[in-house]
């Protein structure tokens, strides 16, 4: 990927969110869990990373980011 990612957390998940090649891309995992790793957010890529954060938000109100 390009940048560095960035992290937020989300109601028990942390959500990473990184731009690459002008358009943004995310992950969530459990922020409980130490093992299990990221999920990729499925619907992707966006094309501001407020859009991949809501996705990102409604994937782990779905519950499956773990």
């Amino acid at each position: 990927m390009g940048e560095e990612p960035s992290l937020y957390l989300y109601r028990g998940y942390v959500i990473s969110t990184m731009r690459d090649e002008g358009v943004w891309w995310a992950t969530a995992r459990s922020a409980e869990k130490s093992l299990g790793g990221d999920r990729a957010v499925l619907g992707g890529p966006w094309k501001s990373e407020a859009d991949a954060v809501a996705a990102a938000e409604a994937f782990c109100n779905s519950g499956k980011a773990g």
